[in-house]
């Protein structure tokens, strides 16, 4: 699906412009919602190489956006490679997490009884770091390839062409949403894994349980999003097909396009399922699988013993 620009300069600087203003206006709702730039700062280095990594790619992503979205009439933009590029911050921190969950999974069998617990704790919520940082920018940068869809919109052609970019604009602001409830559902695992350890022995089975009802709940938000996933999806193919079936190119697109979404999607629920193998492999499943799968097995008050938390865990501050 092809998405031609306007010559106009004024709006061709605009759209310029949406991606980093829309970058930097997500990137000082993260300070504030992490707790300032000391909490930051630990993310970045709980995240290690990363955190650079990261850096440069959402700033190459933010460039190339802007470059697109205000190209002149000559030059077409395809649908698919602007969420395309959105998406990399988000596949990125995918990666982040998973390899450090697999460095997790392969100290277990290091570790002792006692021990093990701990690491997982420990590994698990720091990994989640690269996925909450990558998901939040994609989110900003999907957000800004909505918006920038959307000012593109003509009242001549919003019942021919301008329905299909209208429903473009749509599927990429609804992505953007699933990511920052993906962004939501790391920082809320980083929290209370980090502090696990400091929670009294007998807090701790409530300290997992709250936040496996919140992780359901945010759980049902993702359902929603997809559902709608699903619908714009099909709204948007269906729409090409009966516009201009002879343009291949725009409805496998769009295809290309669903693809896409859907490969993200199962792609970022890998570090959960290897999080919830190592809980089974660990023998600490009664423990933590509640959290790390929550449509799981429900956690009962009582189920957490303290003795594995007595151990001092690399990385969580005890305050004991």
């Amino acid at each position: 699906m092809l998405f031609p620009t306007r010559p106009n300069v004024l709006p061709g600087l605009i759209l310029a412009t949406l991606p980093p203003v829309v970058v930097g206006g997500f990137g000082l709702a993260f300070l504030s919602f992490v707790g300032g730039r000391a909490e930051a700062w630990r993310l970045a280095d709980a995240a290690g190489p990363y955190s650079l990594l990261m850096a440069v790619a959402v700033l190459g992503v933010t460039l190339a956006l802007s470059a697109l979205l205000s190209m002149g009439t000559r030059w077409h933009s395809p649908l698919v490679m602007l969420v395309g590029l959105a998406t990399l911050p988000w596949l990125l921190g995918i990666a982040g997490t998973q390899e450090a969950m697999e460095k997790v999974l392969a100290a277990l069998p290091d570790a002792g009884s006692g021990d093990a617990l701990a690491v997982l704790v420990a590994g698990t919520g720091e990994a989640m770091v690269t996925r909450l940082v990558g998901a939040w920018m994609s989110a900003a940068l999907l957000v800004a390839v909505a918006v920038g869809l959307a000012m593109r919109l003509e009242r001549a052609t919003l019942l021919g062409e301008g329905t299909g970019r209208l429903l473009g604009a749509g599927l990429s602001l609804t992505l953007g949403g699933t990511a920052l409830l993906v962004a939501l559902e790391a920082h809320h695992l980083f929290e209370r894994l980090t502090t696990l350890a400091t929670q009294a022995p007998e807090a701790r089975a409530e300290h997992v349980a709250a936040g496996t009802e919140k992780l359901m709940r945010l759980q049902e938000l993702r359902s929603a999003m997809l559902g709608a996933l699903v619908v714009l999806a099909l709204a948007l193919i269906c729409w090409q097909l009966l516009l201009r079936p002879e343009a291949v190119t725009r409805w496998v697109g769009s295809l290309l396009l669903t693809a896409l979404a859907a490969m993200v999607l199962v792609l970022d629920a890998r570090p959960m399922q290897l999080a919830a193998e190592g809980a089974r492999e660990a023998d600490v499943s009664h423990t933590l699988l509640p959290m790390l799968a929550p449509n799981g097995p429900k956690l009962a008050r009582g189920d957490v013993p303290p003795g594995p938390y007595d151990v001092p865990t690399p990385g969580i501050r005890s305050e004991r």
